[in-house]
């Protein structure tokens, strides 16, 4: 592979890795405010837009992948980009009731004048003087390589160094006295064992279930406020409430349902035992569809149950145990009925087996655990179980099917 190849998944990794930072340092943010009037909105004014007794706080965040992340510098694109950013809402935005927060997992040079933004009492003079000189600098080159035809250079900053010059010497001085950097800030792979260490009044062992929890249903309420499924600002007394909702599923050992809403991949493909069995009543396509949809919510939900609570492994083994006895009733049932039927009268009777596990066994059969009312696990957990053979649907599904694994 090429290097023009290979830096293309790295430039999507990078992506989808800066967003999901966005994500979870917004979940920070409010996890970590002690005022409950307070909200937050992702890709608005900001990165990150935060509401907080009658302030609004904006957030640039600049992450990175690598090892050693770049350092904060005058001369970094994302500071100048950062500058665009902040300029460009200066007309929405009340400066003295704003902050505005640059956020980098790098660190500050400890000679740069950037270090001044570090310390909301420092005096920004040297860093306005050492700015100004920056943005001049890139400017004069720019010309410069306009005047000899040349490629113009720092085209990913001149837009920030322009605007900043364009301001009057108040405006900048406002600008920065409401600025700061956030340096050395955790990663995106960090960020979850350090909202599992706000859970001070959480018992230690479920801290980190409680975080893994409140992260995934998070990253839902982000998506649908983008999606415009629900208001575009979450709310910290949403957030108060899904901590208390989590922590209390926890305490009474409720099993949460994390797949009800979720899809498999479009390019999941199941064990080709579960269209065989189906194929074997003659079942329709859409017979087929949501058997494969429902066998990998609940493959899916086994899986991290198990890992989760190793102790779940035997729960779900004694389940599959109830489920098979439901099966079996009515299987056997089902075998008596059709001895002496043509093949057509089989394949009908299994089908109906088939669509009782679909319509009728998640409220026949007694559900998993206390509390537990999502259909897919019972419908899902009937295909993994005839995957693996243990069930079926045609009365001599055995003898057609055992030698075809």
């Amino acid at each position: 592979m090429n290097q023009g190849q290979s830096s293309v998944p790295h430039a999507a990794e990078a992506s989808a890795l800066g967003f999901l930072y966005q994500s979870f340092y917004a979940l920070r943010s409010l996890v970590m405010l002690t005022t409950d009037e307070a909200a937050v909105v992702v890709e608005r004014l900001d990165d990150i837009e935060l509401k907080a007794d009658g302030q609004t706080l904006l957030y640039q965040l600049k992450h990175s992948i690598s090892a050693k992340p770049p350092a904060i510098t005058l001369r970094a694109r994302p500071i100048w980009r950062t500058i665009k950013v902040w300029i460009d809402a200066l007309p929405t935005l009340n400066l003295a009731d704003a902050r505005l927060h640059l956020v980098a997992v790098g660190a500050i040079p400890t000679d740069s004048p950037l270090r001044a933004l570090t310390d909301d009492t420092a005096d920004r003079a040297d860093l306005i003087a050492a700015m100004i000189q920056e943005a001049s600098r890139v400017l004069e080159a720019q010309e410069s390589a306009a005047n000899a035809g040349a490629p113009l250079p720092y085209g990913d900053r001149v837009d920030g160094c322009r605007a900043f010059l364009a301001l009057s010497d108040v405006e900048r001085a406002n600008l920065l006295r409401r600025a700061a950097i956030r340096p050395n800030s955790p990663t995106v792979a960090e960020i979850e064992k350090e909202i599992a260490g706000c859970f001070h009044l959480v018992l230690p062992e479920y801290r980190a279930a409680v975080a893994k929890r409140l992260v995934e249903w998070w990253d839902r309420q982000v998506v649908y406020s983008l999606c415009g499924k629900r208001d575009r600002a979450i709310s910290r007394a949403e957030l108060q409430s899904q901590i208390m909702e989590i922590v209390a599923d926890l305490e009474q050992e409720k099993l949460a349902p994390d797949f009800e809403t979720r899809a498999p991949p479009d390019d999941y493909q199941p064990d080709g035992m579960l269209a065989r069995q189906i194929e074997l009543v003659k079942g329709k396509p859409f017979d087929l569809c949501r058997a494969i949809r429902e066998e990998w919510k609940a493959r899916e939900q086994r899986g991290r149950w198990a890992a989760d609570n190793p102790a779940m492994r035997a729960k779900i083994t004694a389940y599959d145990h109830v489920l098979r006895e439901h099966w079996f009733d009515r299987h056997e049932e089902m075998v008596d009925a059709c001895a002496g039927l043509a093949p057509d009268g089989k394949c009908q009777s299994g089908l109906a087996l088939l669509r009782w596990t679909h319509n009728e066994a998640p409220t026949a059969v007694q559900p998993i655990g206390v509390g537990w009312a999502a259909p897919y696990y019972i419908r899902g957990s009937y295909q993994v179980l005839a995957i693996n053979l243990e069930v079926g649907w045609h009365p001599d599904y055995r003898s057609l099917l055992g030698d075809n694994r």
